[in-house]
């Protein structure tokens, strides 16, 4: 088997394990196991199972941040287009949804443990809080900010995790744009006229 091979088999074989058993319990031997290779050949790849966890996660994340911070520079630059960029980050979040699901759901005992909140306070609130307080053209409340990027994150985990196949995805995310961008306009708006 090439190198390549047994590192893959390890990756494949661990995201499977971590997905059922959580990264605490799952058992480095079931992943040789099942990846058909000694602890030995593991310890040649990865020095400890969180090693094997992160190689999974991290090339995902990395894409995930370029992603969305071009979707970010988007919708800093005009409300319109939405349609398009959110319709990326959904179809790229249903390509990677096993890793997500490991880092929202199985990554206790590892440096991702509390991932979900750390996405909405470390990454969402401020980008969301700088598109509210750009569009609105004052320091827009971070309640409302919340609030509105808590509305839209449930919205994205439905059309991921819902069981739409990628045509219903497609006109569910054609749609809900529609109402979001309204939504969002009529909100700003509204903020708008509370500040004059």
């Amino acid at each position: 088997m090439k190198d390549f091979d047994i590192r893959e088999a390890l990756i494949g074989s661990g995201t499977a394990e971590f997905l059922d058993h959580g990264f605490e319990k799952a058992s480095l031997r079931t992943i040789c196991k099942n990846a058909k290779v000694t602890t030995g050949a593991f310890y040649s790849y990865f020095e400890k199972k969180e090693d094997l966890f992160s190689a999974i996660v991290d090339p995902m994340l990395e894409a995930y941040h370029e992603l969305y911070f071009t979707v970010v520079a988007s919708a800093l630059s005009g409300i319109d287009g939405n349609r398009d960029t959110e319709l990326r980050i959904i179809e790229f979040i249903c390509a990677h949804k096993d890793e997500f699901m490991l880092l929202f759901e199985c990554a206790d005992g590892t440096q991702y443990a509390g991932f979900r909140d750390r996405l909405h306070n470390d990454l969402f609130m401020p980008t969301y809080q700088a598109c509210f307080d750009k569009y609105a053209e004052c320091a827009v409340d971070p309640a409302v900010v919340r609030v509105f990027m808590h509305m839209k994150y449930t919205q994205y985990m439905e059309l991921v995790y819902g069981g739409y196949s990628m045509e219903q995805i497609r006109n569910l995310v054609q749609m809900y744009a529609e109402f979001t961008n309204a939504g969002f306009i009529s909100l700003i708006n509204c903020i708008k006229k509370e500040n004059i």
